[in-house]
């Protein structure tokens, strides 16, 4: 029976489920990408495709995304995906050579890989435009939660999403958050985000521990795509330009980067993030010049001694 690359997408995609335990988001994300790359390049015949052939159209594919202005990292996520399903296609033998062994990943320079963050002085602009429109509006009060939330914990979006009310520690001022995996972490909050947290929840009608803690505007529980258009509502409200990288995933980035400033120390702040590999969470080290020059103007023998 001859499948269509296309028809083997769902196959792969319980297997990472089932298999390899990947979460709804990386699931979605892996569709996205696989059906962008069969809608650019059309499809084929699996037990016919030539690898030859497939690879030329993965590099068309890529040459595309190239041409729509996507950047190294977004490109490299692609080929990731693309490098994953055709590994899948190969070991269960739906073709014989995999078309992935011979396409290179883009070299992405330490600077193009830093995390893009938020300055204090934006941080700041945003709670005070936000409290300035009055926090007696539900929009208004969900908005600004949702960007203490994510600031305060360092929470990726999914992670936001899916916070209940249980799982707010008022009288040990933390918060559990579930990762990917479903691994589960403890992250330390304010005092104040937490008074915030707890003036939203006793404004119900009713209190379930089980009930998720944010709910959107029409009181379901939020989705990453509601928390997006938010974010996007938010960034227009503080008048901030169309060039400016505001996304709810920078809210991590931003929290990390602002307290590595302020002295965390690195393996503090991984345990908070949640990484697995240390190396991951260093790269907001090199975000940090300002905290490597302090200790460089500490530590080192020539701003010590004035006779060298």
């Amino acid at each position: 029976m001859a499948f269509k690359i296309s028809h083997l997408i769902e196959d792969f995609l319980i297997s990472k489920e089932i298999e390899a335990g990947c979460t709804v988001s990386t699931i979605k994300a892996y569709s996205y990408d696989l059906n962008m790359f069969i809608n650019q390049i059309g499809d084929l015949n699996a037990d016919s495709a030539d690898s030859s052939i497939l690879r030329r159209q993965i590099r068309l594919f890529l040459k595309k995304l190239k041409d729509k202005n996507y950047s190294k990292k977004g490109i490299s996520r692609k080929i990731a995906t693309l490098r994953s399903f055709f590994k899948f296609l190969t070991l269960n033998e739906y073709i014989s050579k995999n078309p992935m062994n011979t396409i290179m990943t883009p070299k992405i320079n330490i600077e193009e890989n830093l995390p893009k963050f938020l300055d204090l002085s934006d941080i700041e602009t945003i709670f005070k435009v936000l409290r300035k429109k009055g926090l007696k509006t539900k929009k208004c009060k969900t908005y600004y939660l949702i960007i203490r939330l994510l600031y305060a914990t360092l929470a990726r979006v999914s992670e936001l999403c899916n916070i209940k009310i249980k799982d707010v520690n008022f009288a040990n001022e933390y918060v559990i958050l579930r990762g990917k995996g479903n691994k589960q972490r403890i992250v330390p909050i304010d005092q104040i985000t937490l008074q915030y947290v707890y003036n939203y929840i006793k404004e119900r009608d009713s209190i379930e521990e089980e009930e998720y803690l944010i709910l959107n505007l029409r009181d379901k529980p939020l989705s990453p795509r509601v928390v997006q258009n938010y974010i996007s509502d938010i960034k227009k409200m503080c008048g901030f330009p169309n060039s400016k990288f505001i996304t709810p995933h920078i809210f991590r980035h931003t929290g990390a980067t602002h307290l590595r400033r302020s002295g965390m120390d690195i393996s503090e702040l991984q345990d908070i993030l949640g990484h697995q590999n240390p190396n991951t969470t260093r790269i907001y080290a090199k975000n940090d010049i300002t905290k490597l020059k302090e200790s460089y103007d500490i530590m080192h023998p020539l701003n010590k001694f004035s006779d060298f």
